[in-house]
């Protein structure tokens, strides 16, 4: 039995220029205890938007399809093997062939499919690991985003509209992303309903143990779950938060928060992804296991600078493929900055110093920013990340800080909601330099360890 609706109307790519639009009804069921997931999903997407009379997209490899329909009638597809990246370790490609001569718009594509999770290890758990998952559904904890293709994937990495009605057992606390509905209980179950009108996924979290703790400083409501992260430790992070939301909003103008509150999930994952975690609009996802391990190793140890990154990344989210690293780049920066303004300036100095050593340290064959490749390997991570911020810091000191945030706010306001690559990030930033073009130039194009 499937007890709950999920409907998301999206825009999702197809390419870096052309527009999907798909409409999701997915019926969803979650059984933690036995690991598994059952979903009812109805699609309805364009005709003028099918390529060959063909519907395409990824879906989690160990799943299940058990009817399929197109247009009402009974269809049939062929499986294709997807590319294997760290962001989709564990897909498999559904070709749909639309039949019929006459086909109604949109094409209607209802689907079932059930299963579990293949067994890979969170992310760090294995020593050279070079796949890992995240996404999880056991009695501890239900991660589910876009890495897992659990739902119907045309493009990863899009901005979606959403809204979300989530079925649990009794007791499971859920934060999702979006916006908060309504949530109750029926038949024993829990049950949450969210919608969100710009997410890049559909992002489910989920535990038994859940605290959920809501403060409002300066007049942002912010929501932190944990399972047993010190009360001092989340108290003192509610303001950080605060403030930093209160900077970047000063220096770039208003984003898109769903329902005007932040949300900061400690997972109860083991290692997973990184230290600070993922972001989506509103949402902060961030590996409870590894931070405990820190905070008992060093007490006075903080996420600021990691937190203040991934909350750069409620502004900065619009770079698209290879150019990925613009996001990266002005997210790292941007928590350099938060550091200047509400820690020290000796610390901030302290960042750029280490940013400058690991860059310094790249092997002469590394890739230019750009040229950089879309997925992080240490190599790839030092030239998105610290090379990009030492780049923006760069172009700060030849504008100064009045010109360089109010460009950076241009910027921002420029692009939102659409998605640039390397071009675009190139003809912006020459014409704010005017003479001094060539300093954009020098960084996007040194390979290796080199500082222009």
């Amino acid at each position: 039995m499937i007890g709950c609706l999920l409907a998301i109307s999206a825009g999702l790519v197809a390419g870096e220029t052309s527009v999907l639009p798909v409409s999701y009804d997915l019926n969803v069921r979650i059984e933690p205890s036995q690991g598994s997931i059952a979903v009812r999903a109805k699609l309805g997407i364009p005709l003028e938007n099918l390529q060959s009379r063909e519907v395409r997209f990824d879906l989690h490899e160990t799943f299940e399809i058990e009817r399929l329909l197109v247009n009402g009638q009974e269809a049939g597809f062929s499986l294709q093997p997807a590319d294997v990246t760290p962001v989709k370790p564990a897909s498999k490609t559904i070709v749909i062939r639309v039949p019929g001569e006459k086909v109604p718009d949109p094409v209607q594509v209802e689907i079932d499919y059930t299963g579990r999770l293949k067994n890979i290890p969170e992310n760090g758990a294995v020593p050279g690991q070079r796949l890992g998952l995240d996404d999880q559904i056991n009695e501890r904890m239900v991660e589910l985003a876009s890495y897992s293709s659990w739902y119907p994937q045309f493009r990863w990495g899009q901005l979606l509209q959403s809204t979300l009605r989530l079925s649990l057992p009794q007791g499971w606390v859920s934060v999702c992303s979006g916006q908060r509905r309504e949530e109750r209980v029926e038949a024993g179950r829990a049950l949450t309903l969210w919608s969100s009108t710009n997410d890049v996924d559909v992002v489910v979290l989920a535990s038994p143990h859940y605290r959920k703790r809501e403060v409002r400083e300066s007049g942002v409501a912010i929501e932190i779950y944990d399972t047993r992260m010190p009360a001092a430790f989340i108290d003192r992070e509610a303001g950080q938060i605060a403030g930093v939301l209160a900077l970047f909003t000063g220096r770039l103008g208003e984003t898109s928060i769903p329902g005007g509150v932040v949300k900061h999930v400690y997972s109860p994952k083991r290692k997973g992804q990184g230290m600070a975690g993922i972001a989506r609009p509103g949402l902060i996802v961030t590996s409870e296991g590894i931070t405990a391990d820190s905070l008992a190793a060093d007490s006075n140890f903080s996420l600021f600078q990691g937190i203040a990154h991934e909350l750069a990344h409620f502004w900065w989210n619009f770079g698209s493929g290879q150019g990925d690293w613009v996001n990266e780049a002005f997210s790292e920066y941007f928590s350099a900055v938060a550091v200047q303004a509400l820690v020290s300036e000796e610390q901030f100095r302290g960042v750029m110093a280490d940013c400058r050593r690991s860059v310094r340290e790249l092997p002469a064959d590394a890739p230019s920013l750009s040229r950089v490749p879309f997925m992080d390997g240490q190599v790839n991570w030092v030239v998105r990340y610290r090379k990009g911020a030492l780049m923006l810091d760069s172009v700060r000191h030849v504008l100064g800080d009045e010109r360089f945030f109010a460009s950076a706010r241009e910027f921002f306001e420029t692009h939102r909601g659409r998605s640039i690559g390397t071009p675009e990030f190139r003809h912006f930033w020459r014409q704010r330099l005017v003479e001094q073009a060539a300093v954009v130039d020098a960084w996007l194009d040194a390979g290796g360890g080199t500082l222009p």
